[in-house]
Order: structure tokens, then C-alpha cells, then sequence
């Protein structure tokens, strides 16, 4: 009795280690595949949603940048046209030769209308006319240039003063003057030498500006 008694205490006491075995056994499992598998999953998972949060920032932010570079270059496209409408009296000069031709062209034009003449001293002389280039040219601020021109003539008082308001009020061009001598006629005749010195204001290359 008392071997069948031990027997079975024993019996009794292996089983209750084998099912606290079996328990630590069975619980230790899904705890090591649970750190072993979805821990780094989880990690991984995490990162692509911090990921995903900055790609969007940084689209947030060139779709931003996009909108300034479109409202800078519309309101460049502005800038372009007023320039060109306030421009748009300003002669075309030609830098190389010191002269603006369409300007020389109309002042001439506008000394056969009101009768000047050329002075004594240049009658002679192969080519001469009333208005000539001056062999000059001056930069101002913000890229302005004016060209150099030159009247010289032998007019009557009144027609040479009607001759310089028709020049001034030209609306398509701006022409400044800068000095003028005047000398009478030695004879006491109605007749007077003008030498005026003018500056015709050029008109800038608008697209070369907006580059």
C-alpha cells in the first residue's frame, strides 16, 4: 500500500510539472513570436507612416513654392507690359552709330516745315543737314540711355520757337533739351543762328530686362 501510495504521489507530482511545463512552454511561444515578428513589423510600420507624413510636408510645400513662381512670373508678365506701355514714346536708338535715325528723320522733316535753314557756314558743306547726331550718348539709373542730336539753323525767331514747341509735344517720342545758343543777325535782319543741343531718350530692351 504504502509503494502503491508513493507511486501515485509521484505520479501526482510529475504531471503537475509537466503541465506547468506545458504552460510555460505554450506561453513563452507567442511571446517570443510576438517580439520576434511583429515588433520589427510594427517598427517598420511606423517609420513608413513618419515617412508618409514628410512626403506630404515636403508636396505641401513645393506645391507652395509652385504658386510663388507662378505669381511671380504673372506678375512679370505685368511688369513686362507696363514697361513696354510707358515705353512706348521712347525712341529706338542705334548704340553703334550714336544715333536714333526715326528721330533725326521726323526733326528734319519738322525744320523744312517751319523753315529752317542751314546755317552759313555748313551750306557748303557735302551733305549737311539741320539736325545731326552728336556723337553721344549718356547712361542714367535703372538702364535708361539717351541719345546725343544736333540742330543747327538760320531761321526766323517765331518759326524756330514754333519748330521747338512741335518737337517737345511729339507724343511718340521724349527728346530733352539741353542747351541753346542763339545769335542775332549782324545785319539787323529778322534772320538768327540756332545751335540747340538735344537728348533723345532710348528705349530698353524689355525682354533682355525681364531675363
Amino acid at each position: 500500500m504504502a509503494k502503491g501510495a508513493g507511486s501515485s504521489g509521484g505520479d501526482w507530482t510529475a504531471g503537475i510539472v509537466a503541465i506547468v511545463a506545458a504552460l510555460l512552454l505554450g506561453g513563452a511561444l507567442p511571446i517570443g513570436l510576438y517580439f520576434g515578428l511583429y515588433m520589427p513589423k510594427e517598427k517598420e510600420r511606423l517609420d513608413a507612416v513618419k515617412k508618409l507624413d514628410q512626403l506630404n510636408i515636403d508636396m505641401e510645400m513645393m506645391l507652395a513654392r509652385g504658386e510663388r513662381v507662378r505669381g511671380l512670373e504673372e506678375d512679370g508678365s505685368q511688369m513686362e507690359e507696363r514697361v513696354k506701355e510707358i515705353e512706348t514714346p521712347f525712341a529706338l536708338g542705334d548704340a553703334e552709330k550714336l544715333d536714333v535715325p526715326d528721330v533725326r528723320a521726323t526733326l528734319l522733316r519738322l525744320a523744312e516745315k517751319h523753315q529752317l535753314a542751314l546755317r552759313p557756314e555748313r551750306q557748303q558743306q557735302l551733305g549737311a543737314e539741320v539736325v545731326f547726331t552728336g556723337g553721344d550718348r549718356i547712361t542714367f539709373e535703372k538702364g535708361l540711355h539717351a541719345t546725343k542730336l544736333q540742330i543747327e539753323a538760320k531761321a526766323r525767331f517765331h518759326d524756330f520757337g514754333r519748330f521747338v514747341t512741335e518737337m517737345e509735344t511729339l507724343e511718340q517720342f521724349v527728346i530733352i533739351p539741353e542747351s541753346l545758343v542763339c545769335t542775332g543777325d549782324a545785319n539787323g535782319g529778322n534772320d538768327h543762328v540756332f545751335i540747340m543741343v538735344v537728348y533723345v531718350v532710348e528705349r530698353r530692351d524689355v525682354d533682355a530686362i525681364g531675363r
